[in-house]
């Protein structure tokens, strides 16, 4: 099911199944910033929720306390229908609570919501998560927001590449700062800038797959281009990895605020399968609440 909000200037809208960001735009135009597939825009286009799990952990089954349980890659919740629990023009609150299929592959009682709110031309996202568990609960939360890529799409498309497009930070973010590459850091390396804070986009960075910046340095991030009007800026609250990633090829750039622990590369399963020892997992203690968000502003002509 999809639920819409909007502030008359622009629109956000959400799958409910996995809480995927479906649509964002300015009202009145037919243009979407979130990236859908072409061939069949009803189709999922893979940015769905990570809870409780960011990556995978090897061969698919971690340990607590002795058990051993299983857990896909990116964690369960993009797997459920989340209850819209509160809805008013601009805003919007999502819910999933454990079921007895999550209890079987994370043993907690736990709520997680998904709050969206627009505001001018942001929209603001924030994860929560309780531990209703009478025990300390252990968990990571994100997303993987895939958005057009070139951002004008339509009758212009065709004037416009991926490559065109570059990441801007606010801040010097070097490839020192990567933590996780399926690519040489030498690949990386060819397409920065000079400041260090400017990434050229090319299907080439993303051959082999993602990169991912260690607790990224500044705040804004910026997908633009001096070829078009039209930007994407996402503001990342607190403190939290950073991913970026493409399947060459494809019109869309991956913009991933992950918050809590990653795969290691290569995966580690002394660390990776034993979620006590996970690097950066989040420990919340019974009765606990955690918050991360972020913030998306886009601009147009």
């Amino acid at each position: 099911m999809k639920a819409e909000i909007s502030n008359g200037q622009i629109a956000f809208a959400v799958e409910t199944f996995g809480a995927e960001p479906w649509k964002l735009g300015f009202c009145g135009e037919n243009l979407n910033y979130i990236w859908r597939p072409r061939d069949d825009p009803e189709r999922s286009g893979g940015t769905s929720l990570c809870f409780p799990l960011l990556g995978a952990v090897p061969g698919g089954k971690y340990r607590l306390d002795n058990k051993e349980y299983e857990m896909e890659t990116h964690g369960f919740a993009q797997r459920h229908d989340f209850a819209v629990v509160e809805k008013r023009g601009d805003a919007l609150l999502l819910e999933i609570n454990e079921t007895p299929e999550t209890l079987a592959r994370f043993p907690f009682s736990f709520r997680f919501q998904v709050f969206h709110q627009v505001e001018d031309r942001t929209l603001k996202t924030e994860y929560r998560v309780k531990n209703k568990d009478p025990r300390e609960m252990f968990f990571s939360v994100g997303g993987h927001p895939r958005f057009s890529c070139p951002v004008t799409s339509g009758a212009d498309t065709g004037t416009l590449r991926f490559s065109d497009y570059s990441i801007v930070f606010d801040k010097p973010e070097p490839p020192e700062n990567i933590i996780k590459s399926y690519g040489p850091l030498e690949t990386i390396r060819k397409f920065y800038g000079p400041d260090k804070k400017t990434v050229g986009l090319d299907y080439g960075l993303f051959e082999n797959g993602c990169f991912c910046y260690n607790r990224a340095r500044g705040r804004l991030v910026t997908l633009k281009s001096e070829k078009d009007p039209r930007s994407v800026a996402m503001m990342i609250n607190g403190n939290a990895y950073f991913q970026l990633w493409t399947s060459p090829g494809s019109p869309f750039i991956a913009m991933e605020p992950w918050y809590g622990s990653i795969t290691a590369l290569p995966p580690n399963p002394q660390l990776d399968n034993d979620w006590r020892k996970r690097p950066g997992t989040i420990r919340l203690p019974p009765g606990g609440e955690y918050t991360a968000s972020y913030d998306i502003t886009i601009t147009g002509v």
